[in-house]
């Protein structure tokens, strides 16, 4: 294992219920009478410190024997799994998940949903994967995921530097499947759709704390002490009564204020370049595939969330100042042929009509403006524990006067402005 320095400090010591028995259970073989024996187990941290949050994620190498009953396959085998749990260290991160359903929805995605839109789309004759597959899963007595790694078959997270255009045109065309195929399944099956209501704007945490609210005062704040952006403090003073409200009201709209003419489906939720892994030919070196991970924000909405979403926490601020247009277009006329291909009526749809929706989500483009970005430019400076990102007003605050925000601010928000999302 490297250094410790490199991981999470709630990943450094596997819990004790990862062992022997556990795995024994992951990985015995439905068909057989007798049972596997493991032989060996090594545990280290999945992940590189601040990739994930809502979970802790452990690569367990294990190696075991098959019983003697499984003659179609080679009675010694190694597996490496990737197994993500609820964490156990006591802290902001415990806190923040322990009332949530973000296990709840994961395993429902995992288990329900993945394989009706992969089936959907390779009946309408394209064979698509979304994500790793999902070897086991549980609630009770522990909320456990183990899903195969995606590494050993040439997956990997992009670290070190940013997306590139082409990388997020990649990751916008398998998103773009996942959306024409979950809005298909929400028109069809929406019984199966009503059981994900619940999202980032219902977590018991968030909804009971001052992050939200405090998000809009810090900005007000910031833009009443900074000459060249002060005249854009009336309107969100005006934006100001019942924000939270007005925030929430965003993620819920499918169940609480369903509108015409959107598209519904299940959006991702949480589109970070952490939660994408590429895989790339090893003999040219080009992209060859991107999947999706991490479903545990997943919920149904308007399938325009995610692109906004994105476009705070997935673009660099050059490719929100120079890419917008050109990634947007690149999106819907993917949407577009997936929709065409499952059999969707796209009459209705144009590009200017796709921009009227995502016009109608400006209160998710400024929440994420003024209480996302702020965050993101701390952490990627190294300026913010991840741990104790929403742990009080007074650390968040003094997030608004990054230097690199500031100067951002004076292009979004004129572009804001001309758009009408602060009318």
């Amino acid at each position: 294992m490297s250094s410790i320095t490199e991981y999470d400090k709630d990943e450094l010591v596997p819990p004790q219920w990862l062992n022997n028995a556990f795995f024994e259970q992951v990985l015995q073989p439905q068909s057989s009478k007798g049972k596997i024996k493991i032989t060996n187990i090594t545990i280290e941290p999945a992940t590189e410190k601040g990739e994930h949050y809502a979970s802790v994620m452990y690569r367990a190498n294990v190696t075991f024997t098959l019983p003697a009953d499984c003659d179609a396959a080679p009675r010694q085998q190694s597996k490496s799994l990737i197994v993500k749990a609820l964490p156990e260290l006591r802290g902001e991160k415990q806190r923040l998940l322990q009332d949530s359903k973000l296990f709840e929805t994961e395993i429902g995605i995992y288990t329900e949903v993945v394989p009706r839109l992969e089936e959907a789309l390779q009946l309408a004759g394209e064979c698509v994967q979304f994500g790793a597959s999902c070897l086991y899963n549980t609630l009770r007595p522990l909320k456990v995921l183990v899903f195969e790694d995606l590494t050993e078959l040439g997956y990997e997270i992009v670290r070190m530097r940013a997306l590139t255009v082409n990388e997020i045109k990649a990751a916008y065309r398998k998103l773009a499947k996942w959306h024409a195929a979950s809005y298909k399944l929400a028109k069809e099956r929406p019984e199966i759709c009503h059981k994900y209501r619940h999202s980032f704007m219902t977590i018991p945490y968030i909804v009971n704390s001052s992050f939200i609210s405090s998000g809009i005062k810090n900005f007000i704040d910031m833009l009443g002490s900074v000459p060249t952006l002060a005249a854009y403090k009336p309107y969100f003073l005006k934006l100001q009564p019942d924000w939270a409200a007005k925030c929430r009201a965003t993620y819920t709209e499918y169940f609480l204020n369903h509108q015409q003419q959107t598209y519904y489906g299940i959006c991702h939720g949480d589109l970070l370049a952490n939660n994408l892994m590429f895989k790339h030919n090893r003999v040219t070196g080009e992209l060859a595939d991107v999947l999706l991970v991490d479903y545990q924000l997943a919920y149904v909405g308007p399938l325009v969330n995610d692109l906004i979403y994105a476009f705070y926490m997935l673009y660099t601020a050059e490719q929100r100042a120079n890419n917008r247009e050109e990634l947007l277009q690149y999106y819907f006329e993917s949407f577009m042929q997936a929709l065409k291909r499952l059999g969707c009526s796209v009459e209705a749809l144009s590009f200017e009509c796709f921009q009227e929706q995502l016009k109608r989500q400006k209160t998710l483009a400024l929440f994420l403006l003024l209480s996302f970005l702020p965050i993101r430019y701390a952490l990627s400076a190294g300026l913010l524990d991840r741990d104790h990102m929403m742990a009080t007003d007074e650390e968040r605050s003094e997030l608004y006067y990054n230097k690199n925000y500031m100067a951002e601010l004076h292009n979004i928000l004129p572009m804001y402005l001309h758009f009408g999302y602060l009318q």
